[in-house]
């Protein structure tokens, strides 16, 4: 090794073992419960100040809290007391310009080489003699010129036996687990009998430990990424303040500049809110730095102090301080969980009274306009009326920043009426995105206002159509589909359908082994996927299901398995296989995705709905039979519009039956005597925004409408070969027009 990298080696090593209170090497280092080290004498000087001043101690360095009843019983830090000694032996031995002597013979013939185990300077004579006695000769020796000019062969220098205090002779060869302290053989037979306490030895003791040491190393390391990756996060986000602060700093002074004589003292006091306000994000953000750091700071001393022991080995020392180390894992753990990492834009920090500039007209000023600046607001709603109706509001700041926590501050009424709705329901989605679900008053097309605060947040009023689809009505198709693709590929057995985030419809075209995707005006946009086995590929696609944010999920009877896909056809990941354990599949059909991200599975031929949410097992439910709550091949299921009832079609048992979501049975619907057409071997099942059913009677060839009670409305005829029936329909959905899409060997829309 290099000089220069020795030295820096034994700089490192003497920064480790100087006390950062008086700032010279350790004298009796101890280690305060934090894990931090210091002198004796230093910490017992800390406690006699704070008590002169009637404060709490703690830590000079994290600040942590120090229990004053502790204080006796603060073990000393054996592993900085041996950097110590190993240091000023070098001191002594590497760098002394008098001659070491041996520390064996009487005559102190100059020292040539150094025992590891006694520590202790050996001329050659007194080296052989060493080398022969049958105690000493397994000792390992170093040349003493060497050794020191070494660092980390001077730290892996082999333990000392140390002795009981009690039984002074015998050496700390046993760990007693429930004491957790090293005890002899001789303190076996009185103070830890065998029939109450639990030891070993210790070298079977230490691996076990030294693994716990692993696990909370890296339990450190993970925390410690957590916390910087936290405050990386403040620290961007103070340098986005600072960017959008000066920004609109910047927008404002070109405003006014136009109008500076009549307008500089209104100037001022606007740049001075934006300062305002860039004082107070950076206040809280510098808080939130400071706690962030600090607890940065305390997991890498744990972690630091925990890599230490590791490092030079030290056996007993692991097991001294291993159960402390425990102890403050898990208080760091949990000061890690309630720390605030991430940082969050409060409506006390916005400017919520900002007056608009000085309006021109023909070169002429006019009065400034004195309205309120509003949270930036973009309003979303239904075209049909669902039961409630669900509308979504988006607020952001003057700054684009989402303006959250507003769930209690938001109202809605009918802009006619101007009466606030009565049983409204709203929560915050999303970081500023809102849904409010209300009862209408009365089921026709109406006008809606959101306010925030009292004032208006729309300028146009949302208008929610009512009752747009008679299903009574429903008598002929409106466009067939059977083509797709720049060169009309035809579509073959389309018996699986899914709508889309955007309203897209997705179909099933066995011929390929594809899907094929349509947009909203059912012009053919792209396939996904193909014939094979390999991920991305399918050999038999039998249930689609789609979340809002655009992901994909397939089942492959043939494979039996579940895979995922963004919209766009890119392959994400997919679980499950062939068995009949819960997680794994045996012809897998009907899919269907809760805003939840509860993603629910008919395994048909274990006959039960399995339940999955981040592609993990979660529960199942049903068995094979007849009697309600089992099925004979459950084919599709769907979703109420609150998400609080399953409907299941029972495939075998002709009948539909409804769950709540946790797999209890609540209703089964089947035994219809009044209609014009049975249900015989229901296939596909869909629920429409207006609370009905539409169910795919298989064995009647015709569509069935239900209202979610069981209530029959009517049945969708198709026309087929001459006949008003449809050939052998399966999946079917409603897009958000309105219009019903039903897979019949070809797409049938109404």
């Amino acid at each position: 090794m290099a000089s220069g990298g020795v030295e820096k080696d034994w700089q490192q090593i003497e920064e480790e073992i100087t006390c950062s209170i008086c700032g010279d090497i350790f004298t009796d280092p101890k280690t305060i419960p934090c894990l931090h080290t210091f002198c004796k004498r230093c910490i017992e000087k800390s406690i006699e100040s704070n008590k002169k001043l009637a404060t709490v101690v703690c830590c000079p360095l994290c600040r942590a809290p120090l229990p004053q009843d502790e204080m006796a019983s603060i073990p000393t830090n054996f592993g900085v007391s041996r950097l110590v000694e190993i240091f000023t032996k070098r001191l002594k031995v590497g760098e002394a310009s008098v001659e070491t002597k041996c520390a064996s013979c009487e005559e102190n013939l100059p020292a040539v080489t150094w025992c590891m185990q006694c520590e202790d300077p050996l001329c050659c004579n007194c080296n052989e003699i060493h080398k022969k006695m049958k105690i000493t000769r397994s000792h390992k020796t170093v040349p003493i010129k060497e050794l020191f000019q070494n660092p980390k062969q001077a730290l892996a220098t082999p333990e000392k036996a140390e002795y009981c205090k009690t039984h002074t002779k015998q050496t700390l060869d046993l760990y007693c687990k429930t004491c957790s302290s090293l005890i002899c053989r001789d303190c076996t037979l009185k103070d830890h009998p065998r029939e109450k306490h639990d030891f070993d030895f210790v070298d079977e003791v230490v691996d076990e430990e030294r693994e716990k040491m692993k696990q909370i190393t890296a339990l450190l390391k993970q925390l410690l990424e957590q916390v910087k990756i936290g405050v990386n996060k403040i620290e961007h986000c103070e340098k986005q303040v600072d960017m959008e602060s000066e920004a609109n700093i910047e927008r404002i002074r070109a405003t006014y500049g136009e109008v500076y004589k009549l307008l500089k003292q209104q100037e001022e006091e606007t740049v001075e809110k934006v300062n305002t306000i860039k004082t107070s994000f950076k206040k809280r953000l510098s808080l939130q730095k400071e706690t962030g750091k600090l607890v940065e700071s305390q997991l890498v001393s744990c972690n630091e102090f925990c890599e230490n022991i590791m490092t030079i080995n030290r056996t007993r020392q692991l097991l001294t301080y291993n159960r402390w180390i425990e102890s403050r894992v898990d208080e760091l753990t949990k000061q890690v969980e309630h720390t605030s990492l991430d940082p969050e834009c409060k409506p006390s920090d916005m400017i919520i009274n900002y007056w608009k500039p000085v309006e021109f007209v023909n070169d002429s000023v006019c009065d400034v306009s004195c309205v309120p600046h509003l949270p930036d607001c973009t309003v979303s709603c239904p075209v049909i009326i669902s039961n409630p109706v669900k509308v979504t509001v988006t607020l952001k700041d003057i700054f684009g920043y989402p303006v959250v926590n507003q769930s209690k501050d938001i109202e809605i009424n009918y802009n006619k009426e101007r009466e606030f709705l009565q049983n409204t329901h709203i929560e915050e989605e999303s970081r500023g995105q809102y849904h409010i679900w209300y009862n209408p008053k009365r089921k026709e097309d109406h006008s809606l206002s959101v306010y925030w605060r009292g004032l208006t947040l729309n300028h146009e009023e949302i208008k929610v159509l009512v009752n747009i689809r008679d299903y009574a009505t429903i008598k002929q198709e409106v466009k067939i589909i059977d083509k797709y693709g720049p060169t009309n590929n035809k579509l073959k057995e389309p018996y699986q359908l899914a709508k889309g985030p955007n309203d897209e419809l997705i179909v099933r075209d066995s011929s390929t082994k594809k899907l094929v995707v349509f947009d909203k005006h059912f012009q053919y946009s792209h396939v996904i996927g193909g014939e094979g086995s390999g991920n991305g590929k399918f050999q038999r696609i039998t249930g689609i299901a789609v979340n809002k944010k655009g992901y994909l999920y397939v089942a492959d009877s043939e494979l039996n398995c579940i895979q995922k896909f963004r919209l766009n056809g890119e392959f994400v990941s997919q679980f499950g296989r062939r068995g009949s354990a819960d997680g794994q599949f045996q012809w897998p059909l009907g899919l269907v995705l809760s805003q939840s991200k509860i993603l629910f599975v008919c395994d048909s031929q274990n006959h039960k709905i399995q339940a999955f949410k981040s592609e993990h097992f979660t529960y199942s439910f049903g068995q094979h039979g007849s009697e309600p709550g089992s099925f004979n091949i459950p084919a599709d299921l769907t979703l109420n519009n609150s998400e609080k009832q399953l409907f299941v079609t029972d495939y075998n048992n002709h009948r539909v039956q409804m769950f709540t979501v946790k797999g209890q049975f609540l209703k089964v619907f089947g035994n219809f005597t009044d209609i014009p057409f049975k249900l015989k071997h229901p296939v596909g099942i869909h629920y429409t925004p207006d609370g009905h059913f539409l169910i795919s009677s298989n064995g009647t060839h015709c569509v069935l409408v239900f209202e979610e009670d069981g209530k029959f409305t009517s049945a969708i005829e198709g026309t087929y070969q001459g006949k008003r029936r449809f050939s052998d329909p399966a999946g079917v959905v409603m897009m958000d027009n309105g219009q019903i899409v039903i897979a019949d060997n070809r797409l049938v829309v109404f």
